[in-house]
């Protein structure tokens, strides 16, 4: 019910209120204006008394209403009409409140009659009653500002929850195909060299124990992510044998750097799917990685069959990255498959902010 928060900025403003009142008040005696039966210790200890009555009548009654609409006791415009009361019973409780501690504590003798109350209280209403829905601003801001703060909290907790569902999706979207283009690798070694079939098993299964430990993983260093390429690839080699050569070329300062998984993955396989051809029985891929900008450039380049003119072999791997890469980074990110311009072949770039 009581923010600290809230009570700290309104005490602030009665702070900045009383001093402004007490240099006033200084003012007019200095120039002559008024109080001229009063010290300066006496001024001050009048400010004192004044805002410290104010204070407390004004948070009592904003914390009050408050309370009852925000327990939905009382409608809206009965709560404002309930301001408009204490703003101006507020002029009314300070004077009375001035008058009951000046006689006890100063030894005044003030009448507390209704007629002396009111003809001292016509003086300052329109000060007061600004005062307190000066108050009264500050506390339904501060409500204000402090629910659309929820509010982006509760929203940017959803977005991160729709965004980590969505990236699960499309990784186990992605498993299954990639496991079932494997097994049809394997099969085809099968006939014709069932000891590479089984070796094939063995790295497959070791492979998918990684890929499977990555379920729940939104990122992985770019070293998690080679080592797991270099198992795929040494299960496709099994059946390419020495059809198939791969080079690296990666910066250290890259290895370190989180990707989504499975990131490079498709486009090897990819790779291996379109690029051999009657006229291309031999594919080297080459791999490269650096840091630009601000980002993580890598590329993969092949020598094999070029895509053709009038479409680009967009298959479900591909479009996963893409997927993937839009939930993860909301465009900003750069994926591009075509074909060498300087020589025979395919190359894919993807650049994602480190």
């Amino acid at each position: 019910m009581f923010d600290k928060t809230l009570v700290k900025y309104l005490l602030l403003f009665y702070a900045i209120a009383f001093v402004v009142s007490v240099v006033s008040g200084i003012l007019a005696q200095w120039e002559g204006m008024g109080y001229d039966n009063y010290s300066w210790v006496d001024l001050t200890e009048n400010a004192v008394v004044r805002y410290t009555a104010k204070f407390v009548f004004v948070f009592f009654a904003l914390f009050f209403v408050r309370y009852l609409l925000q327990s939905h006791k009382v409608a809206n415009w009965v709560g404002f009409l309930l301001h408009l009361f204490f703003g101006v019973a507020l002029t009314f409780y300070s004077v009375a409140s001035q008058i009951v501690i000046s006689n006890l504590i100063s030894g005044t003798h003030d009448p507390l009659t209704w007629d002396y109350v009111y003809s001292r209280a016509l003086l300052g209403t329109d000060y007061n009653f600004f005062l307190y829905f000066c108050s009264a601003v500050i506390v339904y801001a501060y409500d204000y500002f402090k629910k659309q703060k929820d509010f982006q909290v509760r929203e940017s907790k959803l977005k991160a929850q729709l965004l980590d569902s969505k990236v699960k999706s499309l990784q186990m979207q992605l498993q299954p195909h990639f496991l079932f283009n494997t097994l049809n690798d394997i099969a085809s070694l099968i006939v014709h060299d069932p000891e590479k079939a089984q070796n094939s098993i063995v790295d497959l299964s070791e492979m998918l124990r990684q890929t499977l430990l990555l379920r729940d993983t939104r990122f992985i260093a770019f070293k998690e992510e080679i080592q797991l390429l270099q198992r795929y690839l040494d299960i496709e080699k099994i059946r390419y044998d020495n059809k198939l050569d791969i080079q690296w070329n990666l910066a250290d300062e890259t290895l370190h750097v989180q990707v989504p998984p499975l990131l490079l993955q498709p486009i090897l396989e990819n790779s291996l799917k379109h690029g051999f051809s009657m006229t291309h029985d031999r594919l080297e891929i080459g791999v490269t990685s650096r840091i630009e900008k601000g980002f993580l450039v890598c590329t993969i380049q092949n020598n094999g069959k070029p895509l053709p003119l009038d479409e680009q072999p967009l298959g479900i791997g591909l479009a996963n990255i893409i997927s993937r890469l839009e939930t993860l980074y909301a465009g900003n990110f750069e994926f591009d498959l075509k074909n060498n311009p300087q020589k025979s072949g395919v190359v894919t770039l993807i650049k994602i902010p480190l």
